[in-house]
C-alpha cells in the first residue's frame, strides 16, 4: 500500500492507495508520524488537492477509487455525487431519488464516504437547506461549501 499527508488550509489529508486507484482520503487533526510511501497516482492526487484550494475548480473525477468491500448501491451513490459541479448542492433526497436509496441511507453513505473531497459530500444538503450533518465536523462542511461559492 502507499500513503502521503497532503497539507491544505482545512488540515492535512492522508490518502492511502493501491498502484491501480485510491483506497481512501481522510481530513486529520494532525498529520505527524504517519508512514508515508507515495507512488505516482498519490503524486497526482497531491496536485489536483492543490488546484482545489488554489481555486481552479478540480473537480477529481480522473482520480480512480477503489470500491472494493463497498455495496454497488453505495458505490453508485458516491460515483453521482462527484458528478456534482463545484459551487451546487443536492438534497439528500435528490440524490436517493437517483440511486434508489432513502434519505436516510444518502446521510449514512456520506457519513461513512472513505474518499473525502474526491466525493464531495459536502454538497449534500437537506431539501430545506440546512447543511446537515458532516461527521461532527459541520464547521469544515459550511468552509468548503463558502468556499466553493455554494453559500453566500
Amino acid at each position: 500500500m502507499y500513503s502521503l499527508l497532503i497539507p491544505t488550509p482545512i488540515g492535512p489529508l492522508y490518502a492511502r492507495a493501491s498502484t491501480q486507484a485510491l483506497q481512501s482520503l481522510e481530513l486529520l487533526v494532525l498529520g505527524e508520524g504517519l508512514p508515508e510511501r507515495p507512488n505516482p497516482l498519490l503524486h497526482d492526487l497531491a496536485q489536483r488537492v492543490q488546484g482545489y484550494f488554489s481555486g481552479r475548480g478540480e473537480t477529481f473525477l480522473q482520480v480512480p477509487l477503489d470500491y472494493g468491500g463497498l455495496e454497488p448501491r453505495r458505490a453508485a451513490l458516491y460515483e453521482e455525487v462527484r458528478r456534482i459541479p463545484m459551487g451546487q448542492t443536492r438534497s439528500y433526497a435528490q440524490m436517493g431519488r437517483l440511486c434508489g436509496l432513502s434519505p436516510r441511507a444518502v446521510g449514512a453513505g456520506m457519513r461513512a464516504c472513505p474518499f473525502f473531497l474526491v466525493v464531495p459530500a459536502q454538497r449534500v444538503i437537506h431539501a430545506d437547506g440546512r447543511l446537515g450533518g458532516f461527521a461532527g465536523r459541520e464547521g469544515i462542511k459550511h468552509w468548503l461549501l463558502r468556499f466553493e461559492g455554494a453559500l453566500g
